[in-house]
């Protein structure tokens, strides 16, 4: 094989084998099977991806709390999970019907509007415009159905009343409302927890009771209830808002692993307490942390890098590669030099698919031959590959075959022979390029860029005419002369591949 690429991860403690399922909280879901594993917290490891419809299936993330602009570390989970939903659109084959929740309604926004004396509102559309804008600078797909708290107090509302009602939720002196754990037996499933029920001398019955409700405070914005005036609190506001949106139960569940406690787990308990239900969301899909040097990248600790400085800096596709190099689930440690070595990965296949447009465009003298042999390496990445994606979405490995793949080809063009192999050579360049789009690549050009790309084209072909002239006359001169050229361009990111017969160029940062 060729050289493989380190993978971007740090390794978790626990194994994260097929396991028994019986000796588990998770309930495995009654369906179609699809083939396909995934990590879930509450099993502690791997699970069938099984769905109720072969074909159909619900996603939802949560999203910005929108009172800053967002950072590297969101663009990392988000990359990662819109790879993974690429995945199972694409590879898999299924409907995947997303839906995403934005919190414009929070203390952190409140605090920005009375800080700046804005009003919350304002702070909130400012930012997750914002938020979009960069979603969009990164290839990642918007979701079909975006869900503000703010279009849904009644909703929200209407769930806090039948938690009341149920006797999971009670009223406290402060005018908030606060879900019991204390009757809920299953609290903690998706994280073990201490101390749960133990009673509290403040205004909650036990320690882990949560605020779904929190009672008015002057300066805030409120609404009228039948129990007070107040707004929601956090962990609610999904749990209504996903299951208005698709019902009693949920396919797939995602968001940064920060997430996992408290918020996904208070999602759970009340929303299964809502249902009467034993399993609301049957896929938790979680995103490890993007650090900076083993230490975590937070705004609190203002380490944070802004988006557009990254794309700006490399590219999303760059980017996009050192999140495919990684496994999601693991801590990822942002570097330049995890960048760079991302950004040769990513060279690499740009240099292979050009080499083959030369190779199988220029060799019109020479006898072509079916090669059984690549064809045959060809069908084993496949299905490896596919094999992989299977097993909780293992795009590093996907990665490592494809540069296989690129280095079983390149020996092959560059052997000095009568015969030449355009029909697998081809293949191997179409299955990379069809990957690498799937997963969420671009490598795509505007008219923009393809009327710049005309201009370089021009000079990098004269400069070829001019160093080919100067290399039969030895031209000292006019050699050093296209150097300068070729330094030149590579230092306006177009870097320049002189080859015997054509040269040819590749956009790098």
């Amino acid at each position: 094989m060729g050289k493989l690429f380190p993978i971007f991860t740090r390794k978790l403690t626990h194994v994260c084998n097929l396991i028994p399922y019986k000796d588990t909280k998770w309930l495995m879901p009654n369906g179609n099977p699809t083939g396909a594993y995934v990590y879930n917290c509450v099993a502690e490891g791997k699970v069938p991806i099984i769905l109720n419809d072969p074909t159909i299936a619900t996603w939802y993330s949560c999203g910005p709390t929108v009172y800053d602009s967002a950072h590297i570390g969101h663009a990392c989970c988000y990359v990662k999970l819109d790879i993974i939903q690429r995945i199972l659109k694409s590879f898999f084959k299924i409907k995947l019907v997303t839906a995403m929740g934005v919190t414009d309604i929070d203390d952190k926004i409140i605090q920005k509007g009375l800080e700046t004396k804005t009003d919350f509102r304002t702070i909130a559309k400012k930012y997750e415009h914002e938020f979009w804008l960069d979603m969009s600078s990164l290839n990642i797909e918007k979701p079909m159905i975006i869900s503000r708290v703010s279009d849904h107090i009644s909703c929200i509302s209407q769930f806090v009343q039948s938690l009341i009602d149920s006797g999971m939720g009670y009223t406290a002196k402060d005018g908030s409302v606060y879900f019991d754990t204390s009757k809920y037996p299953a609290y903690g499933k998706l994280q073990r927890m201490q101390d749960v029920g133990e009673p509290s001398t403040k205004v909650k019955k036990n320690k882990m009771d949560f605020a779904i409700w929190k009672g008015h405070k002057p300066g805030e914005p409120s609404w009228q209830t039948d129990w007070g005036e107040g707004r929601p609190g956090w962990h609610i506001e999904c749990s209504a808002m996903v299951s208005k949106i698709f019902g009693s139960q949920l396919d797939f569940h995602a968001g940064g692993i920060d997430l996992q406690f408290p918020h996904h787990e208070n999602e759970e308990a009340q929303s299964c307490a809502y249902h009467n239900s034993r399993q609301w969301a049957n896929y938790w899909i979680h995103v490890g942390h993007l650090n900076l040097k083993d230490t975590k990248m937070s705004k609190s600790l203002q380490n944070t890098i802004s988006i557009p400085n990254i794309v700006d800096k490399y590219s999303a596709d760059t980017f996009r590669m050192a999140c495919l190099m990684s496994n999601y689930r693991y801590s990822m440690e942002f570097s330049d030099e995890i960048m760079l070595t991302a950004e040769d990965v990513l060279n690499k296949f740009k240099f292979f698919l050009k080499d083959v447009s030369i190779y199988a465009n220029n060799n019109s003298n020479l006898h072509a031959v079916y090669n059984d042999n690549l064809l045959n390496e060809l069908q084993k990445v496949e299905e490896s590959n596919l094999e992989c994606l299977k097993m909780d979405f293992d795009t590093a490995s996907c990665i490592n075959s494809l540069l296989h793949l690129v280095s079983v080809a390149n020996k092959i063009m560059k052997l000095d022979s009568s015969e030449y192999y355009p029909v697998p050579i081809i293949l191997i360049a179409e299955y990379i390029l069809h990957v690498l789009t799937d997963f969420g690549m671009k490598l795509t050009e505007s008219m923009k860029d393809q009327i710049s790309n005309s201009l370089i084209d021009i000079l990098v072909e004269f400069r070829h005419m001019v160093r080919f002239n100067a290399l039969e006359k030895k031209d000292k001169e006019l050699l050093a002369a296209c150097d300068v050229v070729r330094d030149k361009m590579k230092s306006m990111n177009v870097q320049i591949n002189d080859s015997k017969k054509t040269p040819y160029w590749v956009l790098v940062k």
